[in-house]
């Protein structure tokens, strides 16, 4: 009885490190590519931007995808020391790139999240099924719901995204989500695409 009991509290105490290496490592491969979007925008284009003065109210709160069954918290990001736009610190949530536009409000929104980790299922891990037509919502602070279409889907180079078009674009309501795509690629600590929906505002 006491084998039993102690090889099963054994078990247990395997099972308890494994989770945590297991998080440890996933939280660790996002931290080496920046948590995993390094194509976001470059130190000028960071340095450039001008962040909104809208109310607060009015800041992305939820992002929901019906067809691929995302609804994820928005955090407020802005840049990491090398002048890429951060990502989320988890795998549930999206990060809007807070010193860029809001979204709702003319010009180039950006949101991005991960695909996945080493062990976990990122918010973005479906992504790549959005077609042209498909729906995105942004959830307000204030409770406003903003409605939005995809219109065009693309993949780059993870060094060759049209940064100006992704972040800057502003003839028209935009929100762009980004998230990475391809094969790790171990010398640049990054995967080497990066897959960007881009979406319009719907009038009402």
């Amino acid at each position: 009885m006491k084998n039993k009991t102690t090889q099963g509290i054994t078990l247990i105490i395997v099972a308890v490190l494994v989770a945590t290496f297991t998080i440890r490592r996933d939280l660790s491969w996002s931290n080496i590519e920046e948590s995993g979007l390094a194509v976001a925008t470059n130190t000028a284009l960071a340095a450039g931007a001008v962040p909104s003065l809208a109310s607060a109210i009015e800041y992305p709160d939820e992002l929901s995808i019906p067809k691929i069954n995302v609804v994820s918290n928005v955090q407020h990001l802005g840049v990491t020391k090398s002048g890429n736009m951060q990502a989320p610190d988890n795998f549930s949530d999206v990060s809007w790139y807070k010193l860029g536009v809001i979204p709702g409000e003319k010009g180039s929104a950006v949101i991005a999240g991960h695909k996945n980790g080493v062990y976990v299922r990122g918010v973005f891990r479906r992504l790549n099924e959005l077609k042209v037509g498909d729906s995105v919502y942004v959830a307000r602070a204030n409770g406003e719901k903003l409605h939005f279409k995809v219109v065009e889907t693309a993949v780059y180079p993870y060094d060759k995204a049209p940064l100006e078009r992704i972040f800057t674009a502003s003839d028209g309501t935009y929100l762009n989500l980004i998230t990475c795509t391809g094969n790790w690629n171990e010398s640049i600590g990054s995967s080497d695409h990066r897959l960007v929906v881009y979406t319009e505002l719907v009038a009402n």
